[in-house]
């Protein structure tokens, strides 16, 4: 299942990913079908995590040739690796293979996605809804209750991490929650009691008064009260 959601989001991406023929089961590989975009992806599922070479060795030798003769495929792509885990609570024990992985240079760009039975069963029931994770990364009430419990393995802790751990996708914006800078401003600076006096040096430089003279006497008339 972690697979085919892989597939939806990679498809549904600015890249516009499109499944290549593979015969290997535990491998998968896409291009970027919009022409915009020389990337390309492969997800490898594996039960145990071994050393960077081994990865890179087991993926070039299964790689088809059309991929090898291309010379943006060993510059742009990006090598997901699949690991399910029993319970997030075993992540400290695999936590020095993954920054091994993903911090080794040489050939691919490597990224473990790992996770659990239980957050891929409970993504799968709110994308059965209808639901897509765009909408799901984008709820405050799922965001509040993964701050208060980070560890819980939830749909939302998947989502998380499928953002993190897939480069070619961006969290969409609401700039409608986004409040204005000025307005944030103006509160805190008239709880300090500082509003009118920043209001007046705003009134003089307006009037093209020059910067030095109105600080000069704005500082004259606060030394005064």
């Amino acid at each position: 299942m972690i697979k085919q959601i892989i597939q939806q989001v990679a498809e549904k991406s600015p890249c516009q990913f499109q499944q290549l023929e593979s015969p290997f089961e535990e491998l998968d590989f896409y291009e970027a079908k919009d022409s915009r975009f020389q990337r390309f992806l492969v997800v490898l599922e594996v039960n145990q995590l071994c050393s960077p070479s081994k990865l890179n060795a087991q993926v070039q030798d299964k790689t088809p040739e059309s991929l090898l003769t291309k010379p943006s495929f060993a510059k742009n792509t990006d090598l997901v690796i699949l690991f399910k885990l029993d319970e997030l609570t075993e992540l400290p024990q695999q936590e020095h293979s993954i920054f091994d992985i993903e911090e080794n240079a040489y050939s691919l760009k490597k990224h473990v996605l790992y996770y659990t039975t239980k957050e891929l069963d409970q993504l799968k029931q709110y994308l059965d809804r209808g639901e897509d994770i765009d909408s799901l990364i984008s709820s405050s009430e799922a965001f509040t209750r993964y701050k208060e419990n980070p560890s819980e393995e939830t749909a939302f802790s998947l989502t998380c991490r499928l953002f993190v751990k897939l480069p070619f996708l961006a969290a969409p914006i609401q700039e409608s929650t986004l409040e204005d800078a000025n307005k944030i401003a103006d509160q805190l600076l008239s709880k300090k009691q500082l509003l009118t006096f920043f209001q007046s040096i705003e009134l003089q430089l307006d009037k093209g008064s020059e910067y030095k003279k109105v600080m000069e006497t704005l500082i004259d008339e606060q030394m005064a009260n």
